[in-house]
């Protein structure tokens, strides 16, 4: 069977045994990488790291709440035939414990195009609704509502959300640009030709594309872009708190965003591939996002707001990397995607931005600075965003060209981070497929100063009250 064909067989199910959702000790541990999906052994372009990082992640001494991929989970072209063992068999303990949630990368759609036409709405309208409603949906479900319960929920906060200027902007949004939120967004490259995957990925449990706590997500819940607000109370099954009162109430710490960046503007996006009288434009995940980074909720005992985390593929901001160089010339890699920046910017304008952007497609490890708006470096005063590219997960490394000055830290390394959030710090690592640390550092939330940490500071000690010189 050629390797782009889906497989007879659907995977087996996962068995799901998820722990209950609170903050561990006032705190949520992630991990974060991308560009992993090689598998074991020889494989495509030869030597890989992926066993080592796996391994390195499966035996943490602190195991995170959240384990977060950047994309390009398999190589080469998505196959659904290489799901197990180049996805589900590297992190199986992970995926048990229902930690595990991806984004798509480029190489999870080769053989996929943005759907051609469509005409499922007369506006934006109702497909923006539609792609709130099913992301509030699977989080209530999450919680432990039923399924109709939940929709009721779902669909009353996502109209009260959409209300405004969110209506206005979509009833402007042409036919084009109304992109759907889930995999009918993507088609084969040639018509029957079976090479998209798209539908597969989403449909995998082990993926956890909008998942939900118990069972497997049903496909309707299923978005190829979608928020992850941790922790949450449980609910009764129409709604009601359900929790001990002896307990201290469970209240969210972070909101994770993740987006499917291969329809925004980037090199190889799959919109830029299809001859059209108007450029296309995803808008509906656009404006999605907006809604999403407008949503404010106050962090545990504080006046600020929780931890905004923003999630893709493609690096608005990178330095230079090279897969090789021939005559002296850098050849592949990546740099910035200008575009991209200009768009999130544009769906961000007048928004709180959000504290940490993760994005790898660079198979390197980089952190920047706090950056502004127009990707300065911020200098005085506070805010600025930290954008980390973790690229290093598994595919093989490439070579840094030259020094960014932007960023603060920029290696040629396998590895995977690793954040520690309170309500009022975060605290971060760079780990390699042996456990060493490779960068470390904390910052205040809203600084934009960074502290290295002593590298005596392992990722499972006991936390200082407060990012400081001292500690204290």
């Amino acid at each position: 069977m050629p390797a782009a064909a889906r497989p007879a067989d659907p995977p087996p199910p996962v068995a799901r045994g998820c722990p209950p959702e609170r903050a561990q000790d006032g705190e949520v541990r992630l991990a974060i990488l991308g560009d992993s999906g090689y598998g074991s052994g020889f494989a495509e372009w030869g030597v890989h790291g992926q066993d080592s990082i796996a391994a390195s992640l499966n035996r943490l001494r602190l195991p995170p709440d959240l384990v977060l991929f950047l994309g390009d989970n398999i190589y080469w072209t998505g196959s659904a035939q290489l799901f197990k063992t180049r996805f589900d068999d590297m992190y199986d303990p992970l995926i048990r414990d229902c930690k595990v949630h991806v984004a798509l990368g480029n190489h999870d759609l080769k053989g996929c195009r943005a759907v051609s036409e469509y005409e499922r709405w007369e506006a934006c309208v109702q497909e923006l609704n539609a792609s709130i409603v099913a992301d509030l949906k699977a989080r209530y479900m999450r919680q432990g509502m039923d399924e109709a319960a939940a929709a009721e929920k779902a669909a009353a906060e996502a109209a009260a959300e959409t209300k405004g200027e969110l209506d206005k902007e979509a009833l402007l949004t042409r036919k084009a640009n109304c992109l759907p939120g889930d995999a009918t967004a993507y088609e084969d490259t040639r018509p029957g030709s079976k090479t998209c995957n798209a539908t597969t990925a989403l449909e995998h449990a082990q993926f956890g594309f909008g998942s939900i706590e118990r069972k497997e997500p049903p496909a309707h819940l299923r978005q190829r872009y979608y928020s992850i607000l941790w922790p949450l109370p449980k609910l009764t099954a129409g709604g009601a708190p359900d929790q001990p009162v002896q307990e201290a109430p469970t209240k969210p710490l972070v909101d994770v965003i993740v987006l499917d960046s291969n329809t925004l503007k980037v090199g190889g996006s799959v919109l830029g591939s299809q001859p059209q009288a108007a450029p296309r434009e995803d808008q509906l995940q656009l404006l999605w996002l907006r809604n999403a980074m407008a949503q404010w909720l106050p962090a545990p005992g504080e006046s600020h707001r929780i931890w905004k985390l923003l999630t893709m593929h493609h690096a608005p901001y990178t330095p230079r990397a090279c897969s090789c160089r021939m005559f002296g010339k850098c050849i592949g890699g990546h740099g910035d995607e200008t575009e991209l920046q200009k768009q999130l910017a544009g769906a961000l304008e007048g928004l709180e931005p959000p504290d940490i952007v993760f994005t790898a497609h660079n198979h390197i490890y980089a952190r920047s600075h706090p950056l502004d708006a127009e990707g300065r470096v911020v200098q005085s005063g506070r805010g600025g965003v930290r954008y980390f590219v973790s690229g290093g997960g598994g595919g093989p490394i490439y070579a840094i060209k030259g020094k960014d000055r932007r960023f603060a830290k920029a290696l040629s390394v396998y590895h995977f981070v690793y954040l520690r959030l309170t309500s009022t710090a975060a605290f971060y690592w760079a780990l390699d497929g042996q456990g060493h640390t490779r960068d470390s550092g904390c910052f205040e939330k809203g600084s934009n100063v960074d502290y290295p940490l002593s590298p005596e500071f392992s990722y499972d000690d006991a936390l200082p009250p407060r990012c400081a010189p001292d500690g204290t």
